[in-house]
């Protein structure tokens, strides 16, 4: 045993050596050489014949070359690419070239580097800083190759030129023992203008090959070099993938070559690396003796030895020369405890080997289907067990982590086929996965209560598959940051949500759940609506939710990926608090070939508590062009079944009182303006008379009116006593001065009269005293300047209170001057400073303007012009919410509404995801309208003609279905409310 070591030991030192060598070797010495004469010549296309449209990160690739000579000992590959830069993030992204191989098997020959510019070639190779790198791109995921890059960063690349280099790899991994393999892409994501690939054949054997997904041809020639397999094309188009496609799904082109006709063939190559790989010692001895000794069962034997393999020795893969494909004995695994799928495989067959169990390594694919390529040494990625006990069949993988529980509990994985390496195994084996218990239970709590918070809680089991995937959460983040990610969650259906007690998990190993329980409280759960009299509570299906989302296509190319299996539970309890609460009993049931949905509401009226059942399970992994339209649909039907809504009525003020509700059914907006227009008409009549009785009674200085009265009076007039206070004033200069100036045009336009005001009183100033009582020269332009900049910011919502405060601030020197050169106690200051009757009434008339005009800058109440979305309330968001109108997680950019004092009676706007509009008919029900981007045909624009005017937007969709949003034009956001919702879905895909 001891011999068998130092000789695994010493290969893998040699191997390092070798790599260390090649490096060193390397780094002193750059191979090139001239192209292989077997080599056949590839003219580049021309470049001015490229599709611009077709461009994708600055360059366009011109050739892809590809040339093959295979023969009984060796084979060579020679690479040849040409790549047309067209911009300079191609001259970015494009000038290093990066070639990879083993230096352990492999031998690399630099053949060309050069640009062409201007259709004359440069040749790169002694200016180019070449190097030979050591990158490791895989040992983030605990991958060890020992690969080698040479890279080559080139000097003087511009926009325009061509980038062209060859280069030469011979020599095959010995682990495939001269059994030639070779798979070829022939389609892209990205555009090629000519793709050659050209295999020389010179082995006994015969060479088969398949093709996929392609009606493109291989041509067989004889030639000096060998029998030549040929593949050309050229203006090659982009292939457009779309998204969420199944595991499995791939409509690339390829083209498959293998020497080998059979899975039988490929079976009799690998089951030797595992069957000389099963070598056990002591330590593997003693480890089988222990698991027999602590499990007398049987199958606990079986979970006890994958637990050990899956937990005590660490996923770590050193793929150095044949490593890649052949495995680690047994009891160096044992020992280093660490290794990759084929070592870990290796140990834990060997273990059960130990304890009399029939088992054997499953070659697999987790991304092709084994079934539908050619038999050959390269086809698989990764291995597992393959074990039979008692008549049934298990597929274990050592690599997977925190499955826990009896053999029956335990997650296993479906790749179709699977070549299991049984001797004499002649076919692919169906894998026909028995599936474990899997799911998601939860039980949502909530205890109402009418004051104070309500507590809510939540217990949640994951099970089998979902179970391994909590332990490795927990395995990765701290509790801390669990609870912290939870919380978020329910804060976004419940903002004022809190903990109350912290997380706890309880891991039922055996039966491979996992628990957790969590508390809280939530402060303000039920919402009030002061304008239906009423307080209302929403639940949601949360969970299963996330499962039932309307896809944004209406129609897909590519099959859409399904999770399967997949189930999720989810019952809500709630605890009523005091009160007669009647419910009906309710069901809902939508069953497909795709998931089956159910929904139950169930009242136990002697205990007051509210039940409500989800279940949600998925019937395919995936969902085929033909069916998406179907399963949109599906889930379409579900979404009125996703929440629930209980409302508590308030009796009203007007209830019982007929008199109130007589006045409450005649109060509507058009008696209140006409109320409000005649008692404004009055307080004018009453300053008229007034001012008729007093005129020029007494001998006043400009205008001398107290700063309290001139302050209250300048903010709740909205500005318009400063037209009267600028009035006043210049009536007086133009009585003093006898000019023919027109104080109301100068009133009227008070922004612009500051500082010839100011110079007035200066003058006046300059008569009187020997002392200034006035701001000087310099320090009254820059007042004259804020206060006109104020005034063209009066008309903005979010700054009119800050610009009248403002405003009324920059005049107080002046009128704290006329104040004074009149004295405190002089007839006309005292009689412009009394508060009389019109006063009161013009301010108990003003005050319900001025809040509902700060309500509406500060979103209390909707605003008369177009707003971003984070100027809507969390109370009306939360409206949306639950109205179905938006969903938690979507962002408002821009909104309008154009009810008077509820968000909630009306609504225009859009997200990152879709388009709405909402308003209340009649009855009080909400009406809505949503559509996605990509259900969108066409918006028209019909812009209002006139001020403060609606323009309005009409949404088109693709089925021919339209409706209208309303959007204010005030301060031309209108313009930009369009402009914005087009970007959002002339972006969409």
């Amino acid at each position: 045993m001891k011999i068998v070591q130092n000789k695994i030991s010493l290969q893998l030192l040699l191997c390092l050596l070798l790599i260390f060598c090649a490096m060193s070797e390397a780094d002193d010495h750059i191979p090139t050489a001239p192209k292989p004469n077997w080599v056949s010549e590839i003219v580049l296309p021309d470049p001015e014949l490229i599709q611009n449209n077709q461009i994708q990160n600055g360059v366009y690739y011109l050739l892809a070359d590809t040339q093959l000579k295979v023969e009984e000992q060796q084979s060579q590959f020679y690479y040849h690419y040409a790549d047309y830069i067209v911009n300079q993030t191609g001259v970015e992204n494009n000038s290093q070239i990066n070639i990879d191989f083993d230096p352990s098997y492999q031998q690399l020959r630099l053949h060309s580097v050069q640009v062409i510019r201007d259709q004359q070639p440069i040749n790169k190779r002694n200016s180019a800083l070449i190097k030979l790198l050591q990158r490791e791109e895989e040992l983030e995921k605990l991958v060890y190759q020992g690969e080698m890059t040479l890279n080559i960063i080139l000097d003087d690349v511009r926009v325009g030129d061509i980038i062209e280099y060859s280069y030469s790899i011979q020599g095959m991994n010995p682990a495939y023992q001269n059994i030639f393999a070779y798979q070829r892409l022939l389609n892209w994501s990205v555009p090629l203008a000519k793709f050659s690939l050209r295999i020389l054949w010179n082995k006994a054997t015969p060479l088969y090959y398949q093709l996929q997904n392609t009606e493109q041809e291989v041509i067989e020639n004889q030639t000096v070099h060998g029998t030549e397999y040929l593949i050309q094309k050229n203006w090659i188009e982009a292939l457009r993938i779309e998204d969420n496609t199944p595991i499995g799904f791939d409509p690339r082109a390829k083209v498959y070559f293998s020497e080998l006709q059979s899975w039988a063939e490929v079976a009799r190559w690998s089951e030797p690396f595992y069957r000389d790989a099963m070598i056990v010692d002591q330590h593997i001895k003693n480890l089988v003796s222990d698991i027999q000794t602590q499990h007398h069962d049987r199958e606990a034997q079986i979970s006890a030895a994958l637990r050990f393999v899956q937990d005590e020795i660490r996923y770590f893969a050193i793929e150095l020369n044949q490593n890649s494909h052949i495995p680690t004995p047994a009891f160096e695994t044992l020992r280093n405890r660490y290794g990759d799928c084929k070592d870990k495989t290796v140990l834990l067959l060997t273990l059960f080997k130990e304890l009399g169990f029939k088992a054997y390594p499953a070659l697999v694919n987790t991304e092709d289907k084994l079934d539908s390529i050619l038999p050959n040494v390269q086809a698989f990625d990764h291995v597992i067990t393959y074990l039979e006990y008692k008549g049934r069949r298990y597929w274990l993988d050592p690599t997977r982590s925190f499955q826990h529980g009896h053999i029956d509990n335990i997650y296993q994985a479906d790749f179709g086929k699977a070549l299991v390496l049984l001797k004499d195994h002649q076919q692919l084996t169906q894998m026909q996965v028995s599936q474990a218990k899997h799911g998601v239970l939860v039980h949502d709590h909530f205890i109402l209560a009418d004051e104070g918070p309500s507590q809510f809680l939540s217990t949640t089991q994951d099970i089998g598959k979902d179970a391994e995937r909590q332990r490795q959460r927990l395995a990765e983040n701290s509790l801390e940051q669990i609870q912290q990610d939870y919380l978020k969650f329910f804060q976004g259906y419940y903002p004022k949500t809190s903990v109350s007690q912290a997380i706890r998990y309880t891991d039922d190993t055996e039966l491979n759940i996992l628990r957790s329980d969590e508390q809280y409280q939530i402060e303000n759960f039920w919402q009030n609506d002061s304008e239906q009299q009423r307080t209302q509570a929403d639940f949601y299906a949360n969970l299963v939710s996330s499962s039932l989302q309307v896809p944004d296509d209406l129609s897909r190319i590519d099959p859409l990926y399904l999770s399967y299996p997949h189930r999720v539970e989810q019952t809500i309890d709630i605890d009523l608090t005091d009160g007669d609460w009647n419910f009906d009993n309710e069901s809902f049931v939508e069953d497909n070939p795709f998931f089956h949905f159910s929904h139950q509401v169930k009242f136990n009226k002697a205990k007051q508590q509210l039940s409500l059942i989800y279940q949600y399970q998925s019937k395919l992994d995936h969902i085929s062009p033909e069916d998406y339209s179907a399963y949109r649909k599906a889930i379409q039907k579900t979404q009125d079944h996703l929440s629930y809504s209980i409302i508590q009525s308030h009796s009203s003020a007007a209830d019982g009182n007929p008199t109130l509700a007589w006045l409450m059914q005649y109060l509507t907006a058009t008696t209140v303006l006409m109320v409000y227009g005649a008692l404004y008409l009055l307080v004018m009549l009453l300053w008229l008379m007034e001012r008729k009785h007093t005129a020029d009674q007494t001998e006043a200085l400009f205008f001398p009116v107290s700063i309290v009265k001139l302050a209250l009076m300048w903010v709740l007039s909205f500005g318009l006593y400063a037209v009267y206070w600028f009035y006043q004033n210049f009536q007086y200069i133009k009585q003093q001065e006898q000019n023919a100036s027109m104080p109301w045009a100068r009133a009227c336009f008070s922004i612009f009269w500051y500082y010839p005001l100011w110079r007035k009183l200066k003058t006046d100033n300059e008569q009187r005293f020997t002392q200034s009582h006035l701001p000087n020269k310099w320090l009254a332009i820059l007042l004259a300047l804020i206060y006109s900049a104020s005034g063209f910011i009066i008309n903005t919502d979010y700054w009119q209170l800050l610009s009248l405060l403002l405003s009324v601030a920059l005049v107080i020197p002046l009128a704290n001057y006329i104040l004074f050169i009149n004295g405190p106690d002089s007839a006309a200051m005292l009689r412009d400073s009394k508060w009389r009757f019109r006063h009161y009434l013009l301010t108990i008339l003003t005050a319900p303007l001025f809040m509902f005009q700060v309500s509406s800058s500060f979103g209390v109440i909707p605003s008369d012009t177009v707003v971003k979305g984070t100027w809507l309330l969390d109370h009306d968001i939360k409206t949306m919410q639950r109205q179905g109108i938006i969903k938690p997680g979507d962002q408002i950019d821009y909104f309008y509404s154009d009810a008077l004092f509820f968000v909630g009676n009306d609504g225009n706007g859009f997200t990152q995801r879709h388009v709405f509009s909402y308003w209340k008919d009649d009855e009080q029900r909400i009406n809505k309208q949503l559509a996605s981007y990509s259900e969108i045909r066409q918006i028209k624009v019909d812009w209002a003609k006139t001020v403060n005017k609606n323009s309005t937007v009409t949404v088109i969709r693709k089925d021919g279905s339209e409706f209208i949003l309303y959007v204010s034009n005030v301060d031309h956001k209108d313009q930009q409310f369009v402009t914005a919702l087009k970007k959002h879905w002339q972006a969409s895909p």
